[in-house]
C-alpha cells in the first residue's frame, strides 16, 4: 500500500471509456507486471495528475524561500543567545491567561 493510499479518508469511483489501443495498453501492462487494470489507472493518474501537482507546489514553496530576504549573520553564538531571547520574550503574551481576549488567538501554550 501506498502512503497515498493510507491518507484516503474515501473513495470515489470514476468510470472511464477507453477505445481499443487505450485498453489493450493498460491490458498488457497490468498482465505484464501481475496487476489488476484498475491499479494501472491508478498509477497513471499518479503520475500524470498527482505528482506534477505535488512538484510545482514544491517549486513555488522554494521560491517563496528563496525571494525572503537574508537575515543577517550574528557574531558569535552569544550573540544569536541574546537576541533570540530578546525576540521570543518580546512575542510572549505579558497578561495572565484569563485576563486575555478570547477572540485574539493567543499562543500554542494558550490551546
Amino acid at each position: 500500500m501506498t502512503q497515498n493510499t493510507l491518507c484516503m479518508s474515501r473513495g470515489h469511483k470514476v468510470q472511464v471509456t477507453l477505445n481499443d489501443i487505450e485498453y489493450a495498453a493498460v491490458r498488457r501492462r497490468a498482465e505484464a507486471e501481475g496487476r489488476k487494470h484498475a491499479s494501472v489507472v491508478r498509477e497513471a493518474i499518479q503520475e500524470y495528475c498527482v505528482k506534477p501537482d505535488k512538484r510545482r507546489r514544491q517549486l513555488e514553496a522554494l521560491e517563496a524561500l528563496r525571494r525572503v530576504p537574508p537575515a543577517p549573520v550574528p557574531e558569535s553564538w552569544s550573540e544569536w543567545k541574546r537576541e533570540y531571547s530578546r525576540l521570543k520574550t518580546k512575542s510572549l503574551p505579558t497578561d495572565p491567561p484569563e485576563t486575555r481576549n478570547p477572540h485574539v488567538a493567543g499562543s500554542d501554550d494558550d490551546r
